[in-house]
């Protein structure tokens, strides 16, 4: 064999070994969080988890440890821990790039340390809450906004009250009070015909609204840092911006 076959064997080889090894290097990431839910140790769960972690609004974002074990069977329900401690490491976890490491089509994810960073997935528990929240909350908004399918976002800001719902399917509608007034006063501004677009493949999405010459973004930070706010307020007039502000959610 010559030298340049040989070395063609060597380069499949050292491909093909990579490639095996791309496929199967989370294997030992996700061991120990399978083995936690298959031992039913909540306390090693928790402290795994990049907190806070957030759930589908209007429920309250996981603080902590302690909140997450009290509402532990709520997040993590019997169905969705049998899923888990059953899974098949190698073909059911995925690796997703710099995104880190997928379960279920993302009903859950893991960061590079093995750690839980999301967990998207929705218990029976927490949709029967959150609908129940969202009753409530429907009947302390002004009148005028209390026609929706689901809450998007809640944000103060340091001059604002925001509010995002969706009306329908893709379908936004944008709210806005002063830091003086209440969600059940009228909203100073209401834009509808909202866009939704993703900023990069990490969850990082954004709102636009377009009403009177004014752009307004809202760019809501799902991978950020701890000292990340939950979002950014922006407003362009003609194309030039004339507010930025930090958002957080309440």
């Amino acid at each position: 064999m010559n030298a340049i076959k040989v070395f063609a064997v060597l380069l499949l080889g050292c491909i093909f070994s990579t490639k095996n090894m791309a496929a199967t290097q989370h294997i030992n990431l996700v061991k120990p969080v399978v083995a936690a839910f298959k031992a039913g140790d909540k306390d090693t769960i928790a402290e795994r988890v990049h907190y806070p972690l957030k759930r589908k609004a209007p429920l309250e974002a996981i603080k902590n440890k302690h909140m997450l074990i009290a509402r532990f069977d709520e997040v993590f329900d019997k169905a969705f821990v049998e899923k888990i401690t059953t899974s098949n490491i190698r073909h059911d976890w995925q690796m997703m790039g710099w995104r880190g490491i997928m379960f279920d089509s993302g009903k859950l994810w893991l960061d590079f340390d093995g750690s839980i960073w999301a967990v998207p997935y929705e218990s029976e528990a927490e949709k029967t809450r959150r609908e129940a929240l969202i009753a409530k909350q429907k009947q302390r908004l002004h009148e005028s906004l209390r026609e929706f399918t689901q809450p998007i976002l809640t944000w103060k800001t340091k001059k604002h009250l925001i509010r995002i719902d969706e009306l329908a399917e893709n379908q936004y509608r944008y709210a806005a009070w002063d830091i003086t007034q209440t969600m059940a006063d009228e909203p100073r501004i209401v834009i509808t015909g909202g866009t939704l677009s993703f900023d990069g493949s990490g969850g990082n999405h954004f709102y636009t609204f377009i009403n009177n010459g004014y752009r307004y973004v809202c760019h809501v930070i799902v991978l950020g840092t701890e000292q990340s706010p939950a979002g950014q307020l922006e407003v362009f007039k003609n194309g030039a911006q004339v507010l930025s502000e930090p958002a957080l959610d309440f």
